[in-house]
This record gives C-alpha cells, structure tokens and sequence, in this order.
C-alpha cells in the first residue's frame, strides 16, 4: 500500500535489516546511525548542548568491539569544528585515561581511531594518542566531510563518458553533495590528469585491463586525494548515499565489501573472456591462485588509506607482480593483494542487491543477491542495476515505506535475502497477478528457455479455456522472461536461485499456488507437458473440473505420454502450429508398473515410462516416473513430492488425465546439451547425459515401427480419453 500502517512498516524494516544471513551486523548498527545523526548536529550547529548529546551517542560505540568508532567519529567533530570543543576535550581525556592497557593498545590498530587521527593536529594527537602515527596526516575537512571522510571513485571507460555518467550525475551522485563527499570518475587510456570530474588514468580501458586499471586508480586516489577512504562503485550501480555514509559501516573496516569465497575449483577461469577484445584477454585463462576471499567489485566496496597503501605496496613486490600477471579479475587480485598483507574482506552491515540482464537487450532481473531495492523499509547500501537506466524511480521511492520488487517465498521455507532463496520477483503488474488469482482455472508453470515451445504451450491451454498463468522465470536467456512479460494473461516472475535447489522447481510451483491460488483449481504443468482428455478436444478445463468426476477431489493424476515425430527429431520443429499433429507418436505399451516404490508423503501407485526405459535400457526399474499430481486444489495441508509424482493430504479424484509429453522434438539436441552444461536436473543431469550419448552415435530417430504408434491409439490412453470424453 502507498501509506502503509506504520507499524507493519516497522516490522518489515525489521525483517529485511535482518533477512540476509551473509551480512554480519556492524557493531551496534543502529547506534552508529544516532552517532551519525548526533555528529552532524555538532558540526552544523555546535554548542555545548549538541557537543554533550554528541558525546551521549558515542559513548556505546566507545569500545574495542566496535573499533573505537565513537571514540573517533568525537575526534573527527573536533578537528574540523571552529567553536570551542572544550565540553568534548575534557571527555575524551578522561576517557582515554580511564581506558585499561588491553583496550589502550587497542587503539593503534583500530581503523576508525587511526584514520581520524590523521586530521588532529600535531598538538592534538600528541596530547591524546601519542602512540598513533596516522598514513599521510592532513588538514581537517569542513561541514559533514569532516565527518565522512571518503572519496567515490566511480569506475566507468570512455565510450560510457556520454551515456552512463551523465545519467549518474542526475542521478545518485548528486546525493553526495549534502554529505560533504567528493567524487571522480575514472577511466584508462590517458595521461593520470584530471579534467573536471573525470580522471584519465594511465592505464588500459577494456574489460581485461581492469587489473592495473584498478591498481593506478589507488595509486591516483593515494597522491591526489587525501580521503581516509575510498568507495570504489561501478559506473551500473545505484549508491544509496545517505544509508550507506550515514551506517558508518565502511568506517569501522580496511576492507568492506560483499564477500565472496572462492574454494578450489570454484572459480571461472574463463569469465573474462566473452568481455574480453584483446587476443590475450580472449585466448588466455585466469591463473591466480584458490582459496581466495575477496570483496565483489560488481558491488561496490570501501578501502581504507591503510588499505590503499597495503595494496600498492604488495602489487609492487615480487610475488604481487606474478599475481598481477595471472589475474584478469580485478576484484580477486585485489583481495589477494591485500592478503598477503593480512587485510581481510569484511560484510560488515553493508547491505546489496545485485540485478543483472541475462543478455544485452533483456530487462534486468535479481541474480546472486537477491533483495529489494533501496527505501524507507529496505536499507540497501547499493544496487548493482547492470544499466544507467531506471535509476530514477528507484531514487524515487528512497522516503517511500514500500518494498519493490514484490517478493513471495515457498511456505515451508525461510523468508530470507540474499543467495539461494527461492525468492521468486513479481515482474508482471499487479493487475495480472489479480487477473491470474481470479480465474477459474489457472496454470502455473516453472521454466527456462523455453521459446521453442512457449507459443504452443500458451496457445493449447488458452484453447482449453484457462485464461490465467502464473509461471517463474529461472533466468531465461533466449527471450522467453521478455516474451512472458507482454503477454496480458500472464502474472510473471523471476526467480534466481539454482532449479536443483527447489525441489526440481516444485518449491517455486508451490510458492505460487500457496500464495495465490489456495482451495482453486490449478494444473502445475511444464512448457512440454499439454493436458488433454478427450479426442477431439471439445470441454474446457473449468467445466471439465466444475463436473461431477471432480466433485470432493482435490487433486487429480495426470500421466506423462512421451510423445515424438515418426521421422527424426529435428523434423519435429511443430510449424504447423499443432505439436500434437506434427509428433503423433507413443509406445503402444507407454507405461510400465515394475517400479518398487509407492512414493514419499504418500502409500500411492507409480508409473514409469517406457519409452525411456527403452532408450536407456540399464536404467533402475524406479526411474522415469510418469505420473504427476499435476491438477489440484492447493491446501496447505498438501506435501508435493519432488516432480510432483506424489503428493500426501489430497483426495485424488478417480478420473485420470493424459499430458502429452513433447520433450522429443528438434530442439531435444539442444537442450540436452545445454541441461548437461548447467547441471541442474536430477542425479547431475544424468538422463540427459544419456540422451547426449545417444545423440553422438547419431540416434536421432525414436519411432520403433513395432513399439511405436498413434498416440491416441493405446489402450492404456484410450481408457483415459474415453471417460466422458467424445472418442
């Protein structure tokens, strides 16, 4: 809602600062923003009431625990304020004689203490901390840099000079203004001078020289800045500046940033290639060393000036050079740069989203960190929007108590943020999404990559009368996600996380049907799966279950016909618009009942199919079940087996349905592969490991002209068909 009852709004700050388990909270977050909030008080309109209320919000961050951040955010007030500071003087020197030996030495390695340091003056720091020789001391800042004390250096190439970076100064970079924070903008191939807010670095400016482009962008920032840190963003991100700064979070750390953990044979070594012009940057391999943890540069991270100079130092060693001649990710070597001066990657309370386009000209979608975008609910430091456009609603809403994208979880799990959530995004309008919960019967599908059949699918259950979808899109790259978002039927979602870990899809089916459609009718069904029950087809599916074979059913078994073209596969390309016509063909026999099993959550009969026991013969007798739990009304009482096969707490209604089943077609070559590549289906792809065996012995053709015929024709379907339905 627009204007939310303010305490649900609450409550859902709460979960979402609280949502994702890969951020360790910042020592006492939300007494660092009051510590903020107190110190820009002091600076704005210092007086002894505002310098003891600045003392008040720091002293529970005066710990070692918290890096002795309100220790240091008080001396950073002091040097830059103009009034008399005596109230705070007095305070910190008690403080700082109170402090026991441990706690004392303590505050030589603290980062906070250290980089505030550097702007005391010589008098100052030797009266208070005589033990601290700060990096590279200088001058205080004026206003609330004084108080953040960083740099943004905005990462971005020449080419993007005229479209991304006029984009961001309209954009988020003008919320840096009020915060007293500067900013550059850098890109390679000039001479290290800058020309207004934009740095020519010496050194390259494509994808695989990001390594030393990095690399000079410290060296710049080092000379040219004397920021305590720098914020290094991507020229496709979103800042959320006053949540960010304002945390304190990046001045509590060397090193902030989402974290990332490479184990060996984790990582791609090929991933820069595709990005890659150069004949090196194409041909050769990333050959730096695992285990590694490192800051994501996609995401944005902080450096402290220690940072910086632990870096720099170690690039300039011999083993940094061998690491720099082996890397071509610039974020990892960064992070092992600073390793080998034992500077770690922290989370701290530094709070991402990540959205990316599965392919150039598609919309983005959540991918890796999967969160909402910044607002009054949501405190998200950045956004990584893989664009520079649509940055403006989203700074739109920064007041807003909303939470954007629209977000629904399966019911047996966690809500939670961040990777591998089965978070599914609403992508559709809302008035879809009603559209969908409305009909009478809806269909609700999980897929990827499925444009060979999407249009037949969508036009076969249109023609049986449902005149609502609800499908999850797993990341489609071949435009399936772009054409589902026009279709007017259609309530889209976008989910992110691994198939293999949702049950092989059920947990997102469930999350929809739990959410949207409890106690209607639904038929869970895949882009290959076409529902039919009658010859020819004449009854739609809502009177079909409006009738008496469904009265007091609440679910219904549908049996999966493998179905395939009597020539080769790849003359199977349906054309013709009926895929039923263009591949007629089954098993005369298309099931088998040898399978010991009778299901998990349930005590019920299985079938597997016989056509793939055929085409892989030393296959286990349970293998290939082909029947699914596919129609039902949802209760939450229900537990939905993996494939829906089976299915505890629903009453199955004696009537029986058939799926054509197009999974051999002339995309079957196709996807096969591209299943073997991802890994995702059951037993590590391992059928379609099979089929690709096949395939490469030229096995194209399935057609037996003694096990094989009219799919209509079987006794078995013909029994299924001919209940009720016009033979």
């Amino acid at each position: 809602p627009a204007d939310p009852d303010p305490a649900l709004a609450a409550l859902a700050a709460r979960a979402v600062a609280s949502g994702d388990p890969a951020v360790t909270d910042a020592a006492l977050p939300q007494a660092a923003r009051a510590l903020a909030a107190a110190a820009e008080a002091a600076l704005k309109t210092p007086s002894d009431d505002t310098l003891r209320a600045l003392w008040a919000a720091a002293t529970p961050l005066l710990d070692p625990g918290s890096g002795h951040l309100g220790l240091a955010v008080t001396l950073s007030v002091m040097a830059a304020s103009t009034a008399d500071t005596t109230v705070l003087w007095d305070r910190v020197r008690a403080h700082l004689d109170a402090l026991p030996p441990a706690s004392r030495a303590s505050l030589t390695g603290a980062t906070p203490v250290r980089m505030a340091a550097r702007r005391l003056s010589d008098d100052q720091r030797a009266a208070l901390l005589p033990d601290i020789t700060p990096p590279d001391p200088c001058a205080p800042r004026s206003g609330p840099g004084a108080l953040y004390d960083a740099l943004v250096v905005v990462f971005s190439c020449k080419p993007n000079l005229e479209t991304r970076i006029p984009a961001l100064r309209d954009g988020w970079l003008r919320l840096l203004e009020p915060l007293g924070v500067p900013y550059v903008v850098v890109v390679g191939g000039g001479d290290g001078q800058q020309d207004g807010d934009v740095v020519h670095l010496d050194a390259p400016d494509d994808y695989e020289g990001l390594p030393q482009k990095t690399l000079a962008a410290l060296a710049w920032a080092r000379d040219h800045s004397d920021a305590g840190w720098i914020v290094k963003i991507d020229d496709d991100c979103l800042l959320n500046a006053p949540q960010f700064f304002r945390g304190l979070a990046w001045a509590q750390q060397d090193y902030l940033g989402r974290k990332l953990t490479r184990v060996p044979g984790q990582m791609d070594r090929t991933w820069h290639q595709p990005k890659s012009s150069s004949p090196r940057g194409r041909g050769e391999i990333d050959r730096s060393p695992e285990p590694s943890s490192y800051a994501d540069g996609g995401s944005g991270y902080a450096l402290s000036r220690d940072a910086i100079h632990a870096a720099l130092e170690a690039a300039a060693s011999p083993l940094g050079q061998r690491l720099i001649g082996k890397s071509f990710m610039e974020d990892k070597l960064l992070g092992d740069l600073l390793d080998l001066r034992n500077i770690a990657v922290n989370a701290g309370e530094y709070r991402v989203s990540v959205r990316r386009r599965t392919f150039p000209a598609a919309s983005p979608v959540s991918v890796w960190q999967n969160g909402f975008l910044p607002s009054a609910i949501a405190p998200v430091d950045l956004v990584h929007m893989d664009t520079h456009e649509g940055h403006g609603p989203v700074l739109d809403q920064l007041a807003a108590p909303v939470l954007h994208p629209a977000k629904v979880w399966p019911p047996r799990a966690q809500p939670m943020l961040g990777q591998a959530t089965n978070a599914l995004d609403l992508i559709s309008p809302q008035d879809r999404l009603a559209a969908a919960c409305a009909a009478p019967v809806a269909v609700v599908a999980c897929l990827r990559n499925e444009m060979f059949m999407l249009p037949h699918f969508l036009a076969h259950y249109r023609g049986l009368g449902v005149t609502g979808f609800l499908i999850a899109d797993n990341l489609s790259d071949d435009g399936t996600r772009e054409y589902l978002a026009d279709q007017p039927d259609v309530a889209l979602f976008s989910v992110d996380t691994d198939y293999r870990l949702s049950c092989y899809g059920v947990a997102w089916q469930e999350a929809l049907v739990a959410a949207f459609r409890p106690g209607r009718w639904s038929l869970l069904a895949d882009a290959d799966e076409l529902l039919v029950w009658q010859v020819p087809q004449t009854q739609s599916l809502p009177d079909l279950v409006a009738g008496p074979d469904f009265a007091g059913a609440t679910a219904a078994r549908v049996f999966m016909l493998d179905m395939y073209p009597e020539g080769p596969l790849s003359e199977a390309t349906f054309a013709g618009g009926d895929p039923f016509a263009d591949a007629p063909c089954a098993d005369r026999v298309p099931f088998l009942t040898a399978a010991p099993m009778r299901g998990p959550y349930s005590d019920q009969p299985a079938w597997t199919s016989a056509l793939r026991h055929r085409l892989i013969p030393d296959a286990r007798p349970n293998l290939f079940t082909a029947q699914k739990i596919a129609l039902m009304r949802y209760d939450p009482v229900m537990r939905l087996s993996a494939g829906l096969h089976f299915v505890h707490g629903a009453k199955i209604a004696q009537r029986e349905l058939i799926f054509g089943h197009f999974k051999y077609n002339a995309d079957f070559r196709r996807k096969a592969e591209a299943e073997v590549a991802r890994r995702q289906h059951w037993g590590d792809a391992a059928e379609y490991r099979k089929y690709q065996a096949l395939m490469a012995e030229g096995r194209e053709r399935v057609f037996d002209p003694v096990l094989s015929g009219r799919w209509d024709a079987s006794a078995f379907v013909r029994a299924r068909l001919d209940q009720g339905g016009a033979a």
